[in-house]
């Protein structure tokens, strides 16, 4: 492993003179490089950017090609493009609720309402709050007229 990483980087120790070679390739064409002031720095980065893309390339042409030995159980992609979408069929009682009778009656009077309540039609639905919380019903009356009598001017 480690002879390998010292390969590279004498390969890319003796890149730099590899790419002045080319450039010098390139200084026999007086003409263009004449009417084309073109820095040696430039010409180096675009070049390894074309480098770069192409070899960005190459592998995601490698990595999104298809494999040939292994196939799924549904098959590929390209098995069903020609297949047409089959669709479930839904009744329509799944979109809408069932009819539900009217379980729950009108109002029934049974008697006509009363203009005043006795004592004993109260009665049942009466609760005394004094008999033992008579300390705590007393300071919470204080308290709120207290707070009243504080915003009086």
């Amino acid at each position: 492993m480690y002879a390998q990483v010292m390969g590279l980087g004498t390969f890319f120790a003796g890149l730099g003179e590899k790419a002045k070679k080319l450039l010098s390739i390139f200084s026999g064409l007086p003409s263009i490089r004449s009417r084309i002031k073109i820095n040696p720095k430039i010409v180096l980065i675009v070049l390894a950017a074309f480098l770069v893309i192409i070899v960005l390339l190459l592998v995601l042409a490698i990595v999104s090609h298809p494999k040939t030995g292994s196939k799924s159980a549904g098959g590929s992609l390209s098995d069903h493009v020609n297949e047409p979408i089959q669709r479930e069929k839904n009744p329509a009682e799944e979109f809408f609720l069932p009819y539900e009778p009217g379980f729950v009656p009108d109002v029934l009077l049974e008697r006509e309402p009363k203009e005043a309540w006795t004592e004993e039609d109260a009665r049942p639905f009466w609760t005394d709050p004094l008999p033992g919380n008579e300390g705590v019903w007393r300071k919470r009356i204080e308290s709120g007229v207290d707070s009243l009598l504080e915003n009086v001017p």
